[in-house]
């Protein structure tokens, strides 16, 4: 047996003629039987079965059929000649009719709407389950992607350390390798100057002399050199710490030889997180100012709050900088002398984002302001 799926149309069509051979069958028993109210009965059953049609008017229509077919029953039965007192009964019967079919009008009407609400609540029952497949299936590919992701970063990570590794080992072989010949270098030099100082003694010609000086310079240099060389690998290669200022000031100016040249300080409280190497920055600061001040008599470190940052001052009372070796200073192979001092200076304070320049009045001495930001100073035992 085939069963034919039936649409719409065809249910709407089934309704419609068995509401017709219905209708028929209640205007004939109405004809040829007295039934009385139970024909009524039937007629509202036919009016009920409206709802089930498509068109919003159904029940009305119905309803004017039902009171058109009341109407000719009666005058083809004869039942109001027969019996006038029925004619009010089916008078308020159609008012009846009416009143129900207003009733059923709006019984259709929210079953549309109810119709309309389950059929918009299916799509979107459909249209979230969709949304939540594909959700799940993008959930279920980035999880894919973030595992393989997680693979390869776990294979570079394994690299990584494997070249970090080969790295520092390498570094220690070039550190060794650089302090080796920092130590050959300074021997050599060393026994280069004693050889010199000899020749010189046992010499009394004037050209020699000069020759021999020259050479004892030069000598000089490259240990000035090396030495700046050790200084600069050594940059970085301990974590920075907090360091009060004014102890290291002092301490670095004991290692030099500045007779005639008084030194104050006045940092008492400030620390600041520098390098390891921050007593350089303060040693080759005081060894510049007698070595190119000329005439320094007093070298005076201060300090000061500029909003959240804290300046720190050199100055000293020397012929100054001139204003277009300002900006020059500070790099490599710069100055009168090995030009290593302040590079080496600007070098050790960039580690922890500390910066220098130099204000001074050329002719009146020299004044380098170092400028310590926020986080990398802090005055002890002093709330700021």
């Amino acid at each position: 047996m085939i069963h034919v799926k039936k649409t719409p149309e065809d249910r709407k069509r089934l309704i419609l003629v068995a509401m017709i051979c219905f209708g028929i069958s209640i205007f004939i028993a109405d004809i040829f039987f007295s039934l009385g109210f139970i024909i009524w009965i039937l007629y509202f059953v036919l009016l009920l079965m409206s709802v089930w049609l498509k068109a919003r008017s159904a029940p009305f229509v119905t309803a004017w059929l039902i009171t058109l077919a009341i109407l000719i029953g009666s005058i083809i039965s004869g039942a109001i000649h027969q019996a006038p007192t029925d004619l009010p009964g089916r008078i308020l019967f159609i008012l009846m009719l009416a009143i129900v079919s207003l009733l059923v009008w709006e019984i259709r009407k929210n079953y549309e709407f109810l119709e309309a609400e389950v059929v918009e609540r299916r799509k979107t029952q459909e249209k979230l389950e969709e949304l939540t497949r594909r959700l799940e299936d993008r959930i279920s590919e980035r999880t894919r992607e973030l595992a393989d992701a997680n693979i390869k970063l776990t294979e570079d990570l394994v690299k990584r350390r494997k070249v970090e590794a080969s790295l520092a080992t390498a570094n220690q072989k070039l550190s060794l390798l650089a302090q080796i010949t920092r130590h050959d270098i300074s021997n050599r030099v060393f026994s280069l100057l004693m050889e010199i100082d000899l020749a010189k003694s046992g010499s009394v010609d004037p050209g020699l002399l000069k020759s021999f000086e020259r050479l004892e310079q030069t000598s000089m240099a490259i240990q000035e050199q090396v030495e700046f060389a050790r200084n600069y690998h050594d940059i970085g290669t301990h974590a920075p710490g907090w360091y009060p200022v004014t102890p290291v000031i002092r301490n670095a100016a004991t290692q030099l030889d500045s007779p005639g040249i008084e030194i104050t300080v006045d940092c008492n409280a400030v620390e600041v997180f520098a390098d390891a190497m921050i007593s350089k920055v303060f040693y080759n600061l005081i060894l510049n100012a007698i070595q190119h001040g000329e005439h320094v008599t007093l070298i005076t470190f201060s300090h000061r709050i500029s909003g959240t940052d804290l300046v720190i001052t050199c100055e000293d009372n020397g012929v100054g900088v001139a204003p277009q070796l300002k900006d020059q200073i500070f790099k490599s192979g710069v100055g009168k002398g090995t030009g290593y001092g302040l590079f080496l200076i600007r070098e050790i304070l960039s580690i922890t984002d500390i910066t220098i320049c130099e204000t001074g009045e050329p002719g009146k001495g020299a004044r380098f302001e170092i400028t310590v930001p926020k986080g990398a100073w802090r005055m002890k035992g002093v709330d700021v």
